[in-house]
């Protein structure tokens, strides 16, 4: 990545135990909601998420804004690894990683008004004159398209879309690094959308801010990220600059979620990929490849035993797929 990391993951790892009991046995299991996973966010830029629901995307933005401790791996913000902070320097991490979530009206209290919303992040993380936290509060209110005057109103006072918007500038009001932005558009009217992602890609050219956009929607990845991994069962299976991905994706997990996406145009032509079975249990999944039960592109032998290892099949695009064997491996990739 030409531009510097803002975020740094390397072979993160996040694993339930899960205990059940019949008749007189207990059983111990382990789900591996996150299984060595390793990307980088450019400072500035847009990093998407995809992937079906369950394979482990919410799971890592947890780990990110440090609601969960991973089994394993690090994660950097900058230079400050995340689980180390303690103290003056976890409440400066919290003030510089910060989160939308999909239902602004499930995220926003809705007993408090506009202005307490968008100035909670500095008055919990910052200690500021209120003076200064008002002014805060009507910069970025009015950077996201909101009447200053309103921040004495209440959440239910405005549309979905506003609300949205109320979410980000309380985001944005610590001046933030990094937004996790969890489904920001799923829950929003087809009519606003793409208002709201235009507004998203501004304001971040605005701010510097990077993004870590968690989604299944594969047009809202493709016109807000700068780079896209697809993850599927806990893993990362292909990663890559956006255009290069959507231009010429190269596993087969990809190429059958493309196939399933609405084109952009009904006369766009697609190869049908048609799936068959299930996403396998995390609690059992199967051995080598985790994609190989579902894979209509499989080898054989190779793919059923034997864990393919995150290479780059070419400069900036890298795969998970024994279709693509390759001699070097990729540094902090997930091992066997």
């Amino acid at each position: 990545m030409a531009t510097k990391p803002s975020l740094s993951v390397e072979r993160l790892s996040r694993h339930f135990p899960v205990t059940t009991r019949r008749w007189f046995k207990t059983t111990t299991a382990v789900v591996k909601a996150v299984d060595g996973i390793s990307f980088t966010v450019g400072e500035g830029e847009t990093l998407a998420l995809v992937g079906e629901s369950g394979c482990g995307k919410t799971t890592t933005a947890r780990l990110i804004l440090a609601l969960d401790r991973p089994t394993s791996g690090v994660i950097m913000l900058g230079d400050t690894n995340v689980h180390d902070v303690t103290g003056d320097d976890y409440r400066r991490y919290r003030e510089q990683v910060q989160a939308v979530f999909q239902d602004p009206w499930s995220s926003l209290n809705p007993r408090m008004r506009v202005r307490e919303i968008v100035s909670e992040p500095l008055v919990v993380n910052r200690k500021r004159s209120r003076r200064e936290i008002g002014e805060r509060v009507a910069e970025v209110l009015a950077a996201v398209g909101l009447n200053p005057s309103h921040a004495d109103r209440f959440p239910h006072e405005f549309s979905g879309g506003q609300r949205q918007r109320i979410a980000l500038a309380s985001a944005l009001s610590s001046d933030p690094k990094l937004i996790i932005l969890d489904e920001p558009v799923s829950s929003l009217d087809v009519s606003i959308r793409a208002q709201t992602m235009n507004l998203f890609r501004d304001l971040q050219q605005q701010f510097n801010v990077s993004y870590l956009l968690i989604v299944h929607d594969l047009a809202v990845a493709r016109y807000m990220s700068d780079e896209v991994a697809v993850m599927y069962l806990g893993k990362i299976v292909e990663q890559a600059r956006t255009e290069a991905l959507f231009h010429d994706p190269l596993h087969p997990y990809t190429k059958a979620l493309f196939a399933a996406a609405l084109p952009g145009h009904p006369d766009v032509q697609r190869e049908e990929i048609i799936l068959e079975g299930e996403v396998p249990s995390p609690i059992d999944p199967p051995a080598g490849c985790p994609f190989h039960p579902r894979c209509p592109l499989k080898i054989g032998e190779i793919c059923e035993t034997v864990v393919p290892q995150f290479r780059p099949e070419r400069e900036g695009h890298w795969v998970a797929c024994h279709l693509y064997p390759e001699e070097t491996s990729a540094p902090g990739a997930a091992e066997a």
